[in-house]
């Protein structure tokens, strides 16, 4: 059995160039969205996620869970709760 990490989530708001997610990250308790970003690794992990086209206000899919490349990530900031 794993052990798993104590972490907070915070709701962010993620384009790329073609998509918006809005979803969550998860932070250690305390820690900061930029410190996760900042992260020495390829992926953003993001969770409860919902995906939209760049542009529209339909929701394409939502994922428990989806993997971001970061070289695709043009913003990331926190959003207001759902």
């Amino acid at each position: 059995m794993g052990v798993r990490a104590v972490k907070e989530k915070i709701p962010v708001i993620l384009l790329t160039t073609t998509y918006r997610l809005e979803g969550e990250m998860h932070v250690v308790p305390g820690g900061r969205l930029l410190d996760e970003i900042n992260k020495e690794r390829d992926f953003l992990p993001i969770t409860n996620a919902t995906v939209y086209d760049i542009s529209g206000e339909t929701p394409l899919d939502t994922l428990d869970f989806i993997a971001v490349n970061k070289s695709l990530v043009v913003m990331v900031a926190p959003s207001a709760p759902s």
